[in-house]
C-alpha cells in the first residue's frame, strides 16, 4: 500500500513536480509572487496622491501594468493549483485502492 501524503510527503511532492514538468513553478510560488506585486502596487497608489498630473499619469500606467501581471500570475497559480490538486486526487484514489 502506498503511505499516506502524511507518512511521506516526498512521494506525493515528487509527484506533484513531476507533473508539473519540474520547471513550472507551485501555485504557492505563483501567489508569492502576487503578494510582491500588490505591495509594489499599493506604494505606487501612495505616490500618486502626492504626485503631479503628469507623474500620476505615468504611475496609472504602472499601476496598470501591475495588475495585468497580477491578472497572469494569479492564472499561472490556478493552473498550478488544478494540477497539484489533480495529483494529490489520484494518489489518494491508487491509495485507497491499494488498501
Amino acid at each position: 500500500m502506498l503511505p499516506s501524503p502524511d507518512e511521506n510527503p516526498e512521494v506525493l511532492d515528487g509527484a506533484v513536480q513531476e507533473a508539473l514538468n519540474g520547471e513550472t513553478l507551485r501555485s504557492d510560488d505563483w501567489n508569492r509572487f502576487v503578494g510582491a506585486l500588490e505591495t509594489r502596487r499599493k506604494r505606487l497608489l501612495i505616490d500618486m496622491q502626492d504626485a503631479d498630473d503628469i507623474d500620476s499619469l505615468l504611475i496609472q500606467a504602472r499601476i496598470d501594468e501591475i495588475n495585468e501581471q497580477i491578472r497572469l500570475l494569479e492564472e499561472e497559480a490556478k493552473i498550478s493549483r488544478f494540477v497539484e490538486d489533480a495529483v494529490k486526487f489520484s494518489y489518494e484514489v491508487r491509495r485507497m485502492n491499494e488498501g
